[in-house]
């Protein structure tokens, strides 16, 4: 179980930093701007490697779990970790979802206030 989170937690912390990455007026910002717009374009493979929070988990918990492995998190292969896949993949969703919603809400209440005060 310890090791299952450690998965998830892992998938998520690297899905949210590509997310930050490829954030507007970030590192790679230009390029989350490229995806939207393939996106938009009917692209849709770009949607789980760069746009949607919910969606990259499905793709990059592999990293994830490459990471796991350089870092000493996962020791040596077990057949349980093929079994633990798709609930590694549906925890990380959950995780950089919620978490990414939840800074989304807090940006834009702090927007919205800020733009109150400036109005005063």
């Amino acid at each position: 179980m310890i090791l299952l989170i450690k998965l998830i937690l892992i998938t998520a912390i690297w899905c949210l930093g590509i997310k930050i990455a490829t954030a507007p007026g970030m590192v790679l910002g230009r390029l989350g701007e490229w995806a939207e717009d393939k996106v938009e374009q009917g692209y849709k493979i770009f949607e789980p490697l760069l746009v949607c929070p919910w969606c990259m988990p499905s793709i990059h918990s592999a990293i994830g779990y490459l990471f796991a492995f350089a870092i000493g998190a996962v020791t040596d292969f077990k057949f349980e970790l093929v079994i633990m896949y798709p609930l590694v993949v549906m925890g990380a969703s959950v995780v950089t979802g919620l978490s990414w919603t939840f800074y989304e809400t807090i940006s834009q209440v702090h927007q919205y206030f800020k733009n109150l005060n400036d109005g005063i």
